[in-house]
C-alpha cells in the first residue's frame, strides 16, 4: 500500500495554510473589527510556519523543527481562543493564555531529550488541551451569536482535539510509532484533521464576520424604517393637529358668526322688555316681553353650548371621564333645560330597569337637551314627543330614544344629517346644524351610535346607544 510522505504533506498543508490568512484580511480588513481580524490572521501566519517547519524535519536543527514549530503551533492556538473569547463578547484572557503558552513552550526544551514516543505523546496532549479551549470558546460563541458557523467550528476542533487524544493513546499502549514524521495512517489522519479544522475555522470565522456584517445591516435597515415609521407618525400628527386647529378656527368663526345676530337679536328682545315694563300698565304684556327675551336668550344659550361642546369634543381626543349618573335626574335637568311650553309635551317612557349608567353627566346633558329641543321645534306645536329609557341586552348598553310627529328627515338628508352644519328644509327654525353632529360626537365619545328612523304614522324617531359593558 502506497503512503504518501509525511513531509510531503505538511509542506503542502503549510503552504495552503498560508494562504488562508491573506484571504481573510483580504476579504474582511474593511468589515470586521481590525484587532480580533488582525489576531486571527496573525494565528493563522503562526499555524502555517508551525506546519513548514515541522515540515523540515531533518534538514534543519531540531530546535528549529520541533521545539520552534510547536511553539508557534501553541502560540497560534492560543491567540485563535482569545479571538473566539472576544467575538463572544468575553475577556480574552490574554494573561491566562500567554502564561500557559510560555509555560508549555519553555517545557519543550527539556522535553528534547525525551523518547520519541513519550515527547510526541506530551505534545500531543498540548494540542488536545487547546483543541479543548478552542471547543468550548466556539461553543460559547455559538450560544451567544446563534451562529452556525460557530458551531460547525467547535464541532471541528472537538474532532480535532479527539484525534490527538486517540493518537496519544495509541502512543501510550504501545501501538503505534513515535517516529517524529511517522508514516503511520493515524499521524497522517492527525495532521490532515488538523488542516482540515484549520481551514474550515478560517471559513467559519469569515462567516463570522459575514453574518455580522449581515446583522448589522438588519439594524441598519430597522433603524430606517423605524425613523420611516416614526416620520410617518410625526407627520400624521401633524396634520392632526393641523386639521384640529383648522376645525377649532373654523368653529370659532362660526361661533363669532352665528352668534352675532341671536345676541343681537336678545339685546333688542331685552330693551323691547325694559320698554314695555316701563310704559305698560298691562301685566300680560310685560310678561310677554319678558318671556320673548328669555326666548331669544335661551337659543342663544343653546347655541353657545353646541358650539363650545363641538370645539371641546375636538379636544377630547376619544377620551373622557365617566361616571355611574343618575338617570332620572340627568332627565330632569334636561326637561329643566327646556321652555315650559316644551317641557310640558314631552312624555318619559321609562322602560328600563337601570336606574343609572356609566356616563359624562354634562355631555350627555347637551345631547339629550339637542334631541328634545329639534324634536319640539320641528313637531307641530300641539303634539306630544315622546322619550323613551330602554334596557339593550346584545349589547348590554342603554338606549334613550326620541320620538316626535314632524315632518321626518327627507330623503337626501338622511345620509347628512348628523354632520356639523346640515340642517333641515325649514330656514325659519332657529339652529346652526350643530345639535344632532354633537349628539353624534357625544355617542361616539362614549363608544356608542345615534341613528334616525322614520316614526309611525309620521315623524322621526332618534335612537341613542350607549354601551354599558365595560366602563369608560
Amino acid at each position: 500500500m502506497i503512503r504518501p510522505d509525511p513531509q510531503a504533506v505538511l509542506l503542502a498543508a503549510g503552504m495552503l495554510y498560508v494562504s488562508m490568512p491573506i484571504t481573510v484580511w483580504s476579504l474582511l480588513h474593511r468589515r470586521h473589527a481590525r484587532p480580533n481580524l488582525e489576531l486571527w490572521c496573525l494565528s493563522g501566519g503562526l499555524f502555517a510556519t508551525g506546519l513548514v517547519l515541522l515540515a523540515l524535519r531533518g534538514q534543519v536543527a531540531d530546535w528549529v523543527s520541533v521545539a520552534l514549530a510547536n511553539a508557534v503551533g501553541f502560540a497560534s492556538m492560543a491567540l485563535k481562543v482569545g479571538v473566539l473569547r472576544l467575538e463572544s463578547g468575553r475577556r480574552a484572557g490574554w494573561r491566562t493564555l500567554s502564561a500557559a503558552t510560555l509555560l508549555v513552550v519553555s517545557a519543550q526544551v527539556p522535553a528534547m531529550q525525551w523518547a520519541s514516543d513519550l515527547r510526541a505523546g506530551s505534545t500531543l496532549t498540548i494540542y488536545a488541551l487547546y483543541a479543548t479551549g478552542l471547543t468550548l470558546a466556539a461553543f460559547d460563541l455559538s450560544t451567544r451569536r446563534h451562529s452556525r458557523s460557530a458551531r460547525l467550528m467547535a464541532w471541528l476542533f472537538l474532532a480535532f482535539g479527539a484525534a490527538c487524544a486517540l493518537r496519544t493513546a495509541r502512543l501510550v499502549g504501545g501501538w503505534a510509532d513515535g517516529t517524529p514524521l511517522s508514516p503511520q495512517l493515524d499521524f497522517l489522519a492527525v495532521v490532515v484533521l488538523v488542516v482540515v479544522a484549520m481551514v474550515t475555522a478560517n471559513i467559519g470565522f469569515m462567516g463570522l464576520a459575514l453574518d455580522r456584517v449581515g446583522a448589522v445591516a438588519d439594524d441598519q435597515r430597522q433603524t430606517l424604517e423605524s425613523l420611516r415609521e416614526s416620520q410617518q407618525a410625526m407627520e400624521l400628527a401633524a396634520r392632526t393637529r393641523e386639521a384640529v386647529a383648522t376645525e377649532r378656527a373654523r368653529t370659532t368663526r362660526l361661533l363669532a358668526h352665528e352668534v352675532r345676530q341671536p345676541l343681537h337679536n336678545a339685546a333688542v328682545a331685552l330693551q323691547s322688555g325694559i320698554a314695555t315694563l316701563a310704559h305698560s300698565r298691562d301685566p300680560a304684556e310685560a310678561a310677554g316681553a319678558i318671556e320673548q327675551a328669555q326666548a331669544v336668550i335661551r337659543r342663544v344659550s343653546a347655541t353657545l353650548d353646541n358650539t363650545v361642546a363641538a370645539t371641546t369634543l375636538l379636544a377630547a381626543d376619544g377620551r373622557i371621564s365617566t361616571a355611574d349618573t343618575d338617570l332620572q335626574m340627568l332627565i330632569d335637568l334636561c326637561l329643566g333645560d327646556l321652555p315650559p311650553g316644551a317641557r310640558a309635551r314631552i312624555h318619559v317612557d321609562y322602560r328600563a330597569d337601570a336606574r343609572s349608567a356609566r356616563l359624562e353627566a354634562s355631555l350627555m346633558r347637551l345631547a339629550l337637551r339637542n334631541l328634545l329641543t329639534n324634536a319640539t321645534l320641528y313637531a307641530p306645536g300641539d303634539s306630544p314627543v315622546e322619550l323613551r329609557v330602554l334596557d339593550s341586552d346584545e349589547p348590554l348598553a342603554l338606549v334613550l330614544e326620541v320620538a316626535d310627529l314632524g315632518p321626518g328627515i327627507a330623503d337626501g338628508l338622511r345620509e347628512r344629517i348628523f354632520d356639523e352644519g346640515v340642517r333641515g328644509p325649514q330656514p325659519t327654525m332657529p339652529g346652526y346644524g350643530l345639535g344632532l353632529h354633537v349628539v353624534k360626537r357625544v355617542a361616539r365619545l362614549h363608544g356608542g351610535s345615534i341613528e334616525w328612523r322614520a316614526n309611525e304614522p309620521q315623524g322621526s324617531v332618534f335612537r341613542l346607544t350607549l354601551p354599558q359593558g365595560d366602563p369608560a
